[in-house]
């Protein structure tokens, strides 16, 4: 699990001063928007905390500085100031980022849309109290981090790096940006008194790819396709830019807050000077609270609006809305409201009756927040505001609450009264400051081309070449460049373990094997009967391949004879319970935990009961009634035990219960890996289980053997061989479509490579996931699907043979699996008291079998003597 810290940055960016000057309204006679007090006037908000009176009528005032030579000092003293964002990521952002780089985004480095917020917390009493820092904070959660599936899903292939049309360095920004900013798939649920921030996330494969990317074009292109199409939520989008180095858990990042910057502007100024003035100081108490009620209900009408579509965004705080005085009431802004507002004869571009408001994050200083750039530019963009003084108000209450919705009468009114007792309280503290901004034209901000000041085509590359965008978050420093986060102290141990411990898997995804099923491998339960050298080996190869939960079924302990081949034990092993050892199972379930944090392995100490080894029926019945829970419980059986007779019920019960198994059995230089039956050849007959091959049932083997012949005795190399292909064999069929009825091919001389596309003997594609869209082909992502595998270390050889079921076999035949689900108990305690085998034999049909084989050879035998006296003219008589 992921520790709840936040990574902080702060930003002092010098790109946080913008050339729109600021006047002063002193002249103007507008009773709706400034109160008739003849002592009021709106005060100029300057970087030093002076200002200066600018009337309106400025161009016309007599002694007005040249607009070809304003005085540099005094120009100065005119230019705003912006306070820019700081970013701040919670710890879990990038734990998800990370788990989403490895499992769905892989080499894609398609853009990802992101959300963030902020809030007015550095205008917030409280905070202050707290001494929590004032610096304006958009803020990445969790939650917050979400991808298109249906973009990811469909740039699985197998090339081996990004095409040119979706690496930015090529100078292309993905054409869906746009979209990607106006809309997501799934918004996180934040709190409606913080203003949602919708972003692009764009991960980088290489450090290279990251540093040379052109980050100035990346950020202007990407906000300039919004910008340009009026949709609000671009004026407040951000970029975040990654590579994240997963092996060593470490991110690099850097953020980008867009914002239109203007050239530097001449306008006339008048050299008096004044103390800047807030809001408060223009507007009456009752003025302020009216318009903090009106702020109330327009937050009210946009949740009630919202709630309707869960999926909009839109019940978040508005980052801007437009308040009319006169008219007693605030509207949200964008080009759709402001038509619909100018349809109902409120006049948007008066500005004697409107004023533009934002919820300013910042109030350490008279300087405005970063949101207000592009709301300028916003103005003067899409409502034709440039060059007009607008009216601004930086929106700072003491407190900004949640709202609810109100869905009848009663509840409004309930809801009003608690309104006015809460905005009383709220506006004590407020700090909100009102000012007037002449705007910058599109001409001073570079949109129109130079040479062409009357063209109006905006879609034209050229009418935007000379745009800037700042916006670069700054490092630790205090200079250009990107952040870095180290996870690995952040992250419980057991957590880096388990994601370091698939790695390798998902790396496969990546490029070499994208189907490959991790998660179905993850969740795949195995049973292993057997826990010597097969079995200890085939439960390391097991982990490699993911699979965490384990099942170890043994009835030995550990001796000094094992640790040396059989991996998971040790001396401490075998010195336990006085020196008798400790159980094989118990000792390699809890070797097994020490190994991979999250593995889930339980050991059971358990004999299998065995043909022609003779027990009670009341001993059988526990064992087998437990062995049976056990199968059916498991998702996998592997059969590793080591003599013939062992292997028998298993196989039966597995064949019962439609089980997969994989059989692996060791000789002394030779070995076998098959899996049991259930599936079909092309005439639709079963491939065949262990016992298919033999006539004669299985019987107790240690009667009447020397050591060497009652020990697995083999060479220590063949072991690994063996365990290694049998949990190959088990991946390759929970890969194939129809799963244990999985057919085998016709040919084992088929060479086959998962990179290379070729014709298998019986005309099936490598790596098909079905011939038929049936499933009816051997292979799968991984190659062939044999049914055996035999291999040699004395030829160093392998070949795939496919055996059919034998209809008499003693283990998966119809009679025998039709006996046991009838009567387990009694099928097993028949086999197992009789000594030669007969009751087995007979059940399945193989001693008649073998008497009719025997007649046919008498009578094969009889012909060919009859054949020899004619030849050589002999007379019985």
């Amino acid at each position: 699990m992921a520790m709840a810290s936040t990574i902080d940055s702060k930003h002092t960016s010098k790109e946080n001063e913008d050339d729109v000057v600021l006047v002063s309204s002193g002249g103007s006679s507008n009773s709706d928007l400034i109160p008739s007090s003849p002592d009021r006037s709106i005060g100029c908000v300057i970087s030093t905390g002076d200002s200066s009176n600018i009337n309106l009528t400025a161009s016309t005032t007599t002694g007005a500085t040249s607009p070809s030579s304003p005085p540099a000092a005094l120009y100065q003293q005119h230019r705003v100031k912006f306070v820019p964002f700081a970013s701040t990521i919670e710890s879990p952002f990038w734990v998800r980022y990370n788990q989403m780089k490895l499992e769905m985004i892989q080499l894609s480095e398609d853009p990802i849309t992101i959300e963030a917020t902020y809030g007015l917390e550095a205008t917030s009493t409280m905070s202050k109290e707290l001494g929590a820092g004032q610096t304006p904070r958009l803020q990445c959660q969790e939650a917050s981090l979400f991808a298109p599936v249906a973009k990811l899903s469909s740039t699985k292939n197998e090339s081996s790096a990004p095409s040119a049309a979706t690496t930015p360095q090529h100078g292309v920004v993905v054409a869906e940006t746009a979209r990607l900013v106006s809309s997501s798939t799934k918004p996180a649920l934040v709190a409606n008194e913080r203003v949602h921030a919708k972003g692009i996330l764009m991960g980088y494969n290489t450090v290279e790819s990251f540093q040379s990317v052109d980050k100035n074009k990346l950020l202007k292109d990407c906000f300039l396709d919004g910008f340009r199409t009026g949709e609000v939520n671009a004026l407040t989008m951000f970029v975040l830019l990654t590579f994240a180095d997963l092996k060593n858990h470490k991110v690099l990042y850097w953020f980008g807050f867009p914002a239109l910057s203007a050239p530097i502007l001449f306008h006339p100024f008048t050299p008096q000077r004044q103390q800047p003035q807030t809001w408060s100081s223009l507007y009456t108490t009752q003025e302020r609270l009216d318009m903090a009620r009106q702020v109330v209900s327009m937050r009210r009408q946009i949740l009630a609006t919202g709630a309707s579509c869960p999926d909009d965004r839109a019940v978040g705080l508005p980052p801007y809305f437009v308040w009319f005085p006169s008219r007693k009431v605030c509207l949200p802004l964008s080009v759709s409201v402001l038509a619909a507002a100018e349809a109902g004869r409120y006049n948007v571009t008066d500005p004697h009756q409107v004023v533009f408001a934002f919820f300013d994050p910042n109030s350490a200083s008279t300087d405005p927040g970063w949101p207000l750039r592009n709301l300028v530019a916003f103005l003067s963009f899409h409502l034709g505001l440039g060059g007009q003084a607008v009216n601004i108000l930086c929106y700072r209450p003491g407190r900004l609450r949640r709202v609810v919705s109100v869905n009848n009468l009663s509840e409004k009114s309930n809801t009003d009264d608690e309104d006015m007792v809460l905005v009383e309280l709220d506006h004590v503290h407020d700090q909100s400051l009102f000012m007037q901004i002449l705007a910058p034209t599109k001409t001073e901000f570079g949109w129109i081309h130079p040479h062409d000041e009357t063209a109006e085509d905006n879609s034209n590359s050229e009418t935007y070449s000379k745009v800037k965008v700042a916006g670069w978050e700054l490092n630790p420093r205090g200079k250009p460049g990107p952040r870095s986060v180290h996870l690995r102290p952040l992250l419980d141990a057991s957590h880096l373990a388990i994601q370091a411990a698939d790695l390798n898997l998902q790396l496969m995804k990546w490029r070499m094997i994208p189907n490959l099923q991790v998660r179905k491998l993850q969740a795949t339960k195995v049973l292993l009967l057997g826990a010597g050298t097969l079995g200890c080996n085939v439960a390391r190869v097991l982990l490699g391949w993911g699979i965490r939960s384990f099942t170890f079924v043994d009835y030995g302990n550990v001796g000094y004879s094992n640790p040396v081949r059989q991996p998971l034990f040790n001396l401490q092993d075998c010195q336990s319970n006085n020196g008798n050892g400790k159980p094989k199972a118990v000792a390699a379930a809890d070797a097994l935990k020490l190994i991979a944090a999250d593995v889930q392995a339980q050991g059971i100490v358990l004999s299998i009961p065995m043909p022609g080894h003779i027990e009670s029926k009341e001993v059988l019945q526990g064992s087998v009634t437990r062995l049976d829970r056990l199968i059916q419980e498991c998702d996998v059986v592997f059969l590793l035990t080591d003599t013939r007779e062992s292997r028998w019920l298993p196989t039966v019960i597995a064949a019962a219960h439609q089980k997969p198994l994989l059989n692996a059995a060791l000789g002394l230089d030779s070995w076998l890996v098959m899996r049991h039956g259930g599936g079909e050849e092309g005439g639709g007959q079963r491939l065949g289980c262990y016992f298919c091959n033999d006539v004669v049932a299985p019987e107790n083997s240690t009667k009447n053997r020397t050591l060497d012949q009652q020990c697995t005795v083999t060479r220590p190399g063949l072991a690994p061989i063996a365990s290694s292909m049998a949990v190959e064999l088990m991946v390759a069929l929970l890969h194939h479509p129809r799963g244990l009825k999985a057919p085998a091919p016709n040919s084992s001389s088929s060479i086959f490579s998962p990179t290379v596309q070729h014709q298998l003997p019986d005309g099936e594609a490598a790596g098909s996931a079905g011939g038929d869209g049936l499933g009816n082909t051997s292979t799968t992502d991984l190659g062939i699907l044999p049914h055996q595998i035999r291999g040699s270390l004395v030829t160093y050889t392998m070949m795939t043979p496919t055996v059919p079921a034998f209809t008499h076999c003693t283990g998966c035949a119809k009679a025998v699996i039709g006996a046991y689900l009838a009567d387990p108990i009694d099928l097993v305690y028949q086999t197992c008291a009789s000594p030669t085998q007969e009751y087995l034999e007979d059940l399945v049909g193989l001693t008649e079998f073998r008497a009719q084989a025997s007649a046919q050879m008498n009578d094969l035998l009889m012909m060919c003597d009859d054949e020899d006296d004619e030849i050589w003219g002999r007379d019985d008589t």
